[in-house]
Formats: C-alpha cells, sequence, structure tokens
C-alpha cells in the first residue's frame, strides 16, 4: 500500500522516513529503489554506509586509528560551540581516557554518537532518547537506524505476534499514549537503543552496557546547597537557549501555559528579539493555553503565532496518504489520533521555523509518575512496578505475567540494579522507557515538520536537577525557583495551566488502580 501511495504521490516521498538515518555493512542495498528512492546521501566510513534523508546532519571527525560520528545535532553549554565538528574534535582527545563519557555528556542535542575504532562501533542515544534508534543484527549484518521499519522495509521483515497482540489490548493507546515496553520495537530481530547505555557491535556481536547513573549524588542538604544547584541548571538552560537561537536561523518556541513551557521561555530572557512563538488550537481544551502564551508573548513583545487545527480530514490535502506514511514511520505501533495527525499536516504546511524547541524531558526531573498516580512514593525495583508504570493490566492478568516476563529480562539486561538510590527506579522508567520508547516515537512524528530541541536534554543538567530533594521536584518548586532566577517578571505574572491529567482526582483514580495491579497476587 505505501508503496503504491509513494508511486502515485511523487512529491510525498521525502516525507518517508523524514530527518531519518541508517548505517549499515549491507553493501546491497540498492538506494535507488523503494525506501530511499535515490533521494538519501550515502557516505560509507571503515566499511560502513551511512545513509541520511536529505533533512537529516551527519557529522564525522576522523583520525588515524578511529572515526567519531554523530546523527542529528548537538551543542555545548559549557564550551559554547554549536559545532558539531568541533564538539566532536573535542570528545575525540579524551578517547579511551576513563571519563570519556564525562565529556559526552556536556553535549545537548538529539542525536545517536557513536565510534568506530579497531573493526568495533560503539553508539549510545541522547540524554532521553528524543532521537529514536533502534538496532540489530539480520542476516550476519548490523544495522543503526532511527526508524525499526526502515530496517523491516530493507529486510522483509513482519510485525512481532506478541507486538500484534499487545497493540490491540484496549489500554494499549492509554497511558501516556502508545508505545512499546522495555526496548521492544515492532519487530523482534530489531531492538531500540536505550538512553545511558553504551552498545558495542564487535565479531559478528551486539553487547552493552550501561554506563550511567553509576555515581553517587548528593542531595542538597540545605538553602544554600539547593539555591547553587538552581542556579546552575538555569544557567545551563540559558546557555543552551543562546545557542539554539544562534544555531538555527528561524527558532520558534511552541509555548503554553504549562511550567516547563513556561521556564523554557524564561530561558531566552535577553534574547527575545531573536525569538519567535506558536501555539495550535486542535480541540476546545487547549484554549486556556492559547491565551496563556498569547499573553506571555505579548508582555515580552515576542511575535506569537496561532495555528487553529481544521476539525474535518477533508480540509487537509490528502490527509489519507500523509497518514499512511506517517503510520508506516512508526511501524504501526503509534499515532492514531486524527486530531493529531492534522496538526502535525498544518504545520508542515504553514509554519516557517526550521526548527521548534519544546519543553520535554524536563518532566522526568519534576517526577512525573509521582504526579501522574499522585503518590510520594514508589514500591521498589521490580518487573511488577515497570509494568504498572507502562500500562494497566487489571483484567487481562495472562498479558500481565508477559509484560512481568519482558520487564524481568529488561531490569536484569540494562543493570538497573547498578544505579544509585538518588535515582528513584520511577524516574528512570520515565526516562530511559517512556520518553526513551514513547517520546522518540512521537518526536520522530514530530519531524514531519520541522527539526527539534531541547534545552533540557543534557545528562549534566539532569544530574544536578537529581540533587533536588524528591518533595521539591513532586511540588515543581525546583521549576518554579528557575523561572523566578531566569525571568523575575515571567514569574511575578503567575501564569501556570495546569494539565488535566495533574488533577487530584485523577491522579486519585489512577493511584487506586495502580494500588490494586501491585498487590494481586494472580
Amino acid at each position: 500500500m505505501i508503496k503504491e501511495i509513494l508511486a502515485n504521490n511523487e512529491d510525498l516521498k521525502k516525507f518517508l522516513f523524514i530527518r531519518g538515518f541508517l548505517a549499515t555493512t549491507n553493501k546491497n542495498i540498492n538506494d535507488t529503489l523503494f525506501p530511499f528512492y535515490g533521494a538519501w546521501k550515502l557516505t560509507e566510513k571503515k566499511g560502513i554506509r551511512f545513509y541520511t534523508h536529505p533533512f537529516t546532519g551527519v557529522h564525522f571527525v576522523e583520525s588515524e586509528s578511529s572515526i567519531l560520528f554523530l546523527f542529528g545535532h548537538a551543542y555545548n553549554p559549557f564550551t559554547m560551540e554549536t559545532d558539531e565538528t568541533v564538539i566532536l574534535e573535542r570528545i575525540s582527545k579524551h578517547l579511551g581516557e576513563p571519563d570519556f563519557y564525562d565529556y559526552v555528556d556536556e553535549i545537548t542535542g538529539v542525536f545517536v554518537f557513536g565510534v568506530i575504532e579497531n573493526d568495533q562501533i560503539k553508539f549510545i542515544v541522547d540524554p532521553s532518547g528524543m532521537q529514536s534508534a533502534c538496532y540489530a543484527k539480520i542476516n550476519g549484518d548490523f544495522y543503526l537506524s532511527s526508524h525499526p521499519q526502515l530496517i523491516a522495509d530493507i529486510c522483509d521483515l513482519q510485525m512481532d505476534d506478541f507486538v500484534t497482540k499487545l497493540v490491540q489490548y484496549k489500554w494499549y493507546p492509554r497511558v501516556m499514549g502508545p508505545y512499546l515496553p522495555a526496548d521492544m520495537t515492532p519487530f523482534a530481530a530489531v531492538k531500540r537503543v536505550v538512553p545511558d547505555i553504551e552498545y558495542l557491535y564487535n565479531n559478528g556481536e551486539i553487547t552493552h552496557n550501561r554506563f550511567y547513573p553509576l555515581k553517587d549524588l548528593q542531595e542538597c542538604k540545605n538553602k544554600e546547597e539547593y539555591d547553587e544547584v538552581i542556579k546552575e541548571g538555569a544557567d545551563i538552560l540559558k546557555r543552551n537557549m543562546e545557542l539554539v537561537l544562534r544555531k538555527w536561523k528561524n527558532p520558534w518556541q511552541s509555548l503554553t501555559g504549562g511550567i516547563d513551557s513556561n521556564t523554557t521561555f524564561a530561558a531566552a530572557n535577553g534574547y527575545y528579539d531573536k525569538l519567535h512563538t506558536f501555539s495550535y488550537l486542535s480541540a476546545h481544551k487547549e484554549s486556556i493555553d492559547v491565551e496563556a502564551a498569547k499573553t506571555i508573548s505579548e508582555k515580552f513583545n515576542v511575535p506569537w503565532t496561532l495555528y487553529e487545527i481544521p476539525d474535518d480530514n477533508s480540509k487537509i490535502d490528502r490527509f489519507e496518504e500523509k497518514s499512511q506514511i506517517i503510520k508506516h514511520n512508526n511501524g504501526y505501533i503509534g499515532l492514531e489520533k486524527a486530531n493529531e495527525l492534522r496538526k502535525r499536516m498544518i504545520l508542515e504546511e504553514k509554519c516557517p521555523a526550521d526548527v521548534e524547541i519544546k519543553s520535554w524531558v524536563s518532566e522526568t526531573i519534576r517526577a512525573y509518575w509521582y504526579k501522574h498516580y499522585g503518590r510520594k512514593s514508589f514500591p521498589k525495583l521490580s518487573p511488577k512496578l515497570f509494568r504498572n508504570l507502562y500500562k494497566i493490566f487489571t483484567t487481562d492478568r495472562k498479558l500481565a505475567h508477559q509484560i512481568d516476563k519482558i520487564f524481568a529480562d529488561y531490569i536484569d539486561e540494562f543493570e538497573y540494579k547498578k544505579i544509585p538510590s538518588q535515582y528513584p527506579p520511577a524516574d528512570m522508567h520515565y526516562n530511559e522507557v517512556t520518553w526513551g520508547s514513547w517520546g522518540g516515537m512521537n518526536i520522530s512524528e514530530m519531524k514531519y515538520c520541522f527539526d527539534i530541541t531541547f534545552i533540557y536534554n543534557n545528562r549534566r543538567f539532569l544530574d544536578l536537577m537529581f540533587k533536588v530533594p524528591l518533595k521539591k521536584r513532586i511540588s515543581d518548586q525546583h521549576h518554579l525557583d528557575m523561572k523566578k532566577y531566569l525571568n523575575k517578571d515571567l514569574y511575578d505574572m503567575n501564569i501556570r495551566v495546569v494539565n488535566m491529567k495533574e488533577t487530584n482526582f485523577r491522579a486519585f483514580a489512577l493511584n487506586v488502580i495502580f494500588t490494586i495491579n501491585s498487590i494481586l497476587p494472580f
């Protein structure tokens, strides 16, 4: 079906795996045909073929013994570099040193970073997996890609039977939306690249080990230490925003009345003449966010644009054809809501931004699961905890036990028991499973419109915020204090639109279900 759609709509071929990439040892790919259609760039380094969509950035730094590569984009708020080649050159000087990843941890962005050395390939994804990435070894060849479906198209893979069953489960689209557990993709032979994990391809085998977080953190013990953390964290956000506004020609921030979005806007204080904001209206419930965004933008003389999303598919040119391409890109496990699909299409058509500055990732250090379930604590690390954070399986206990087994293997393989106590299991699940799986796939869908970046997606910033006592993270006090430090006038406006999913009654009801699921013995 997808091939027929593209054959009849030549101009839509650019949306197939848009902003995607593939690195592979397979030298028998005919890139003049589906899915590349001769449009992707091919670069070969040390026997690895790097294919990149015309809108995808790929960067290399070579020496006699190694090649560093980066798919996507990066910038460094500690050296104030925006050029990926310069950033890679700095990192390359520390190759082989025990603190090598300390230098990688300086960078912010949406990327896959890797090193080719001694016929080995090492690779990682950005701190929260905002760059969707997956890997496989199929018929003796290695694959590293932005899209599982791209590997499936090349290797003629079919959706795994268990995934087919899971996506039909009634609760699959709910609880943070549709996404797969652990490191699963739609295809059994293809696995998701998990944040904080280094992968190694060597002698035909793919292994992995955890490199973060493995060091103990000291929680803030007094106001002075807390204030210093707030200042350091806010300064990283401000420097990142300066770099974004310098790096892209036409950066736009999606603005709402939420605290994440507010803090992001506050970080641009002093650079508002270089920023454009926008909001969209695709449902009546979004109108309060629209009004908040308009008020904030007008207060600080920042241009603001509202995009009204039509409520009828027929008002979108070739809606069905474009929908099928988006669904194919995500491997038929993701976006289904028509209003979300229409939003993508309208923004691609009408918004001239070359990058959207989003506020995701910050919810990890805002203790999102604690708010979602209205809890001050969670049970200890276990497959059952990860299953209950993933989806609701109250009535289908057979499926619940299958998910338990998947998470038991996942927790063991990815060394969660090594993680220090200052990084709660619920937060690590949110960052490495929810963001890494649901978030990465959603960002790939959103890249249908433009590139996307996050000033929060920096491991050193995340470390700082994990020093904040959990109580303050749950209450969002640290976010409010960063906003106050960054832009006192914005803070004094006291604008805070609370997500409907954060209401007390909803949290209470969800916690009842969570508790029942936790104690059911069968």
